[in-house]
């Protein structure tokens, strides 16, 4: 006889269980019950017209728990009304209630959560994703990215608590900028761009590190104030561009060359007229250096100063005679807006 109440207790503690953490699973184990009692109530009982197919009765117990009542179908019996009043109403009501509720807490919870940076953005594409968060100069790197190439979705990784920064950007809360998985909920693997700009060398250093294990498909950029770190990178992970501080050598160049440091600062700068862009050729097969600054100029309006001869191979700014460039290679040219992302040199 001791086995029924123990056995019972058990349900009832398990029972209390999943009512606290208010699972789907044990919600939908009410509704479940509940409308099953309900509806073989009033099918003995005698309502066969409310319980005749189940949507007619899906229809009469949402109306019912929803507090609608249009009023079309409502029990007709005396048993039957009773047993609406004491057990169908309130159950459906609470359910009802409970489930909307629960909905609506959900949503806060998510909301909360994309707040404080715990959500989870890998289901973005062809966004930009910044990892780690400098005052003033991730602000200055948003401001120029938008200038440069329009405004999209940005996802910035960061240790820092970001909650009160106001801004039209999402976050991730990571416990280092190096951690797989933060940088993975921000998208990294479907995203059009990423930038590497942590407060230390190191901490970009180690970012990188994970980026290339992670190798994205994205353009990524890692900003280095020590050239040693960016050689690093550069070696064993080359599909990451590096672009290390280049104040020191705008002070030395200015000592000997008056001015060279403004017009560097205005090459890179989107605020001042003409800068520099980058494209690619789409043909012909090849062209001469010298006849492409000519179509260059006499179409856009733009000057030719290099071009990169291969994927990966260092940019070359000395255009001698004879220098031809090729269909697929990039060119680097100045003018005030961008070019098209290819462009053809064909008459």
């Amino acid at each position: 006889m001791s086995i029924f109440p123990t056995y019972a207790m058990r349900l009832m503690r398990r029972v209390a269980r999943h009512a606290s953490a208010a699972s789907w699973r044990f919600t939908a184990g009410v509704t479940v019950l509940h409308a099953t009692s309900a509806a073989a109530g009033l099918w003995l009982l005698g309502e066969g017209p409310l319980v005749s197919s189940v949507i007619q009765f899906f229809y009469f117990y949402v109306v019912t728990g929803s507090s609608v009542g249009y009023g079309d179908f409502s029990p007709t019996s005396t048993a039957g009304k009773l047993f609406t009043a004491v057990w169908v109403i309130p159950g459906a009501i609470s359910i009802f209630a409970f489930v909307i509720g629960k909905i609506i807490g959900e949503i806060g919870m998510r909301m909360r959560a994309v707040m404080n940076g715990l959500g989870r953005f890998s289901d973005k594409t062809n966004h930009l994703v910044i990892i780690g968060w400098v005052q003033g100069e991730t602000d200055r790197l948003i401001s120029e990215t938008e200038r440069l190439h329009g405004s999209r979705d940005i996802v910035i990784v960061s240790t820092h608590d970001l909650t009160s920064v106001k801004a039209d950007w999402d976050w991730v809360r990571a416990t280092s900028l190096a951690n797989k998985a933060d940088l993975e909920r921000a998208g990294v693997g479907g995203a059009a761009f990423v930038v590497v700009l942590a407060e230390s060398d190191d901490e970009s250093l180690t970012a990188c590190l994970s980026i290339g294990a992670l190798a994205p498909k994205a353009h990524a950029v890692a900003y280095f104030r020590d050239p040693a770190p960016a050689d690093l990178v550069e070696q064993h992970c080359p599909m990451i561009e590096t672009v290390t501080s280049t104040t020191v050598e705008h002070v030395a160049r200015s000592l000997s060359d008056p001015g060279a440091s403004d017009l560097l600062r205005r090459l890179v700068s989107t605020r001042t007229g003409a800068t520099l862009h980058s494209t690619r050729i789409t043909g012909p097969e090849r062209i001469g250096a010298g006849n492409a600054m000519q179509v260059l100029l006499a179409r856009y309006g733009a000057t030719l100063i290099g071009f990169r001869p291969e994927e990966g191979g260092d940019p070359v700014l000395s255009l001698a005679e004879g220098t031809e460039l090729k269909s697929g290679q990039t060119i680097y040219y100045i003018s005030d807006e961008r070019l098209p992302g290819n462009i053809s040199f064909d008459s």
